[in-house]
This record gives C-alpha cells, sequence and structure tokens, in this order.
C-alpha cells in the first residue's frame, strides 16, 4: 500500500456517530426493496436456487471479520463489501500476513510509514496492531476516506496501491462479494447488453448486430475479458450458481423448457437490476428487456449465476 506525501491526517472519526443515521437510512432503502421485488417477482425459489454459502463462488468472509466491515460500513459509508476484496486481496482474511516485496505488513498490507500515520486501536486493547483485523479494517476505513472514499472509490482504491489493474481487481471481488461499483465489469456489462436492445434474434449468432440468447451473454462478457463458453447449458456450468435473492445486476438468470432440447437449461438472460432482465427473446423477434416477473419466464426459471468476472487478468 502507498503512503500518503506530506498529507495531515483529518479528523475523520469525530463526525461518525452523528452522521451515521443519514447512512444507515438509505443503505436500508438500497438494501432491502430491492430484495423484497425480487421474492415476490419469484415468489419462493426453486430448489436448484438455495443458497451456497458464498455469493459468486468466491470466499466466504468470516463471521468476525464481516461484523467489523458491516459495523465500519455503517459509519463511514463505505460498501462493507469494499473491505471484504481488499482483506480477501490483500491477506486472504488474515491467511497471509507476510510482509510484501515492498515491505507493507499484516491483515491489511499497510507500508509502516502508512500505518504510523493511519492505523486505529480499533478493540480498544492499547495497541494499534496492523496484524489485526479489528484495527486494520477501521485503519483503511480511515484512509479510503482520506483518499475520496466513498464518493470516489476509484480514486480512494488508486491512493491504496497505485495501479489501476489492482483498482480493477479489488472492484471485481467486490462486485462478486454483491456490491458493483458503476465501473465495474457487472456495471459495464448491463450496459453492453442494453446497448444491443432492438438488434434482431438469430440461432446461433453471437453479435455484434443479431443474437440468440447465449449468444447475447457470449459477446457482452467477451467484450470485457471473459472466455465465455457458447450455449445457455455450458453458461449454466460456467457461472457460480447464487441465490435469487442475492440478484445484482449483470448475473445470470437460467431457463428450462422454452424449447425441445436434449440439454436442461434452454435460455439465459442478463439481469439489469430493477426487476428488469435483457435477453434475445426468440426466433422473429429482437433483444429487448422483460420484466423478471414476466409470467412465462417466471413459471420456466430454474436458477441465477454469476459469472465469474473476478478472473478477469487485469
Amino acid at each position: 500500500m502507498w503512503s500518503a506525501e506530506e498529507e495531515e491526517t483529518p479528523d475523520i472519526l469525530g463526525s461518525l456517530g452523528r452522521d451515521a443515521m443519514k447512512i444507515v437510512l438509505p443503505l436500508a432503502i438500497l438494501l432491502f426493496v430491492p430484495l423484497l421485488l425480487l421474492l415476490a417477482a419469484f415468489g419462493g425459489l426453486p430448489e436448484a436456487t438455495q443458497p451456497t454459502g458464498a455469493p459468486g463462488a468466491v470466499e466466504p468472509v468470516p463471521a468476525d471479520q464481516l461484523e467489523v466491515m458491516q459495523q465500519t460500513s455503517l459509519r463511514t459509508g463505505i460498501p462493507w463489501q469494499v473491505f471484504a476484496a481488499l482483506a480477501w486481496v490483500e491477506s486472504g482474511f488474515g491467511a497471509n500476513m507476510e510482509p510484501s516485496s515492498a515491505g507493507a505488513v499484516g491483515y491489511c498490507q499497510f507500508l509502516p510509514a502508512t500505518w504510523e500515520a493511519y492505523g486505529v486501536d480499533g478493540d480498544e486493547d492499547g495497541i494499534a496492531d496492523p496484524n489485526n483485523f479489528r484495527d486494520c479494517i477501521p485503519a483503511a476505513a480511515r484512509y479510503l476516506q482520506a483518499s475520496g472514499a466513498p464518493a470516489d472509490l476509484r480514486r480512494a482504491l488508486y491512493a491504496y496501491n497505485h495501479s489501476w489493474a489492482y483498482v480493477d481487481k479489488v472492484l471485481a471481488y467486490t462486485a462478486a462479494y454483491g456490491y458493483a461499483h458503476s465501473s465495474s465489469i457487472p456495471a459495464q456489462a448491463v450496459g453492453l447488453a442494453r446497448s444491443k436492445v432492438g438488434s434482431p434474434y438469430v440461432w446461433g449468432a453471437s453479435g455484434p448486430d443479431n443474437f440468440d440468447c447465449s449468444g447475447l451473454v457470449l459477446w457482452v462478457y467477451g467484450q470485457l475479458g471473459l472466455s465465455v463458453p457458447r450455449t445457455a447449458q455450458q453458461q449454466f456450468e460456467w457461472a457460480s450458481p447464487i441465490d435469487a435473492s442475492l440478484l445484482q445486476p449483470g448475473d445470470l438468470l437460467f431457463y428450462e423448457g422454452t424449447y425441445e432440447s436434449a440439454e436442461r437449461i434452454t435460455h439465459v438472460a442478463v439481469f439489469a437490476g430493477r426487476g428488469m432482465l435483457i435477453m434475445a427473446t426468440s426466433a422473429g423477434d429482437f433483444v429487448k428487456e422483460v420484466p423478471l416477473s414476466d409470467a412465462y419466464w417466471r413459471s420456466h426459471f430454474v436458477s441465477a449465476g454469476r459469472p465469474p468476472y473476478w478472473e478477469v487478468q487485469v
């Protein structure tokens, strides 16, 4: 992690208490309302979509660490998924805290000089310890805030490690844990899919002007650096299973029995958020946005999945 150059440590923590309620209510609305809409749309989930333990098949956050991340998020407005991504990328949630080649140490891999400036005694035991996640998570929040977070996460993460490839990697994991930044791969995927609305459906086509359902997914995520299999069945096996209640923009929904086939999965759509899907529907039709609650598609729904966009080489 890079040290701040000639920058005074701001008095960040003093205003956290009075700002907390300003943050809690909008977060609750943003997280709870979409969940209600999803559950209403599906009316109960098939067995195939039961939780797999970790969104997107990334490593689950240890419960004690997750609690500190969420508490820190409520105090600072920085999504807890950012802390999860940092902790996973930097030390594997504390599994590897050996000094880096640059001399960074601990749970969040702070340079000693930076820890001296931004270290926090989070558990109030009298020691600000870079190996203690209860100290490191609020310290990382303090540094990110001083560098522009939560308003400008990309700039803040770039200050944390001066590499745009690093920023993209952290944001990919952030999205895998359930928060898709506007510049993240999932958000870009929705934009790309939406840019093809109105394109004709052509069986076997994968763009750039004509598509079938899986061809649209292939084209969208192929533009973003993923190696995507061709058919809906193969994409079902490729994506990481998630509970439909955890859907976020860029995730995939899979359907069965939409035409006669030897394969179970016969259709795939991209979740666009706000209760809408983007899909190449069928012969004679076009790429279009369809409500998640559409009776036909709901009756054929099997499962939801998350493309492994955190595997993109950046």
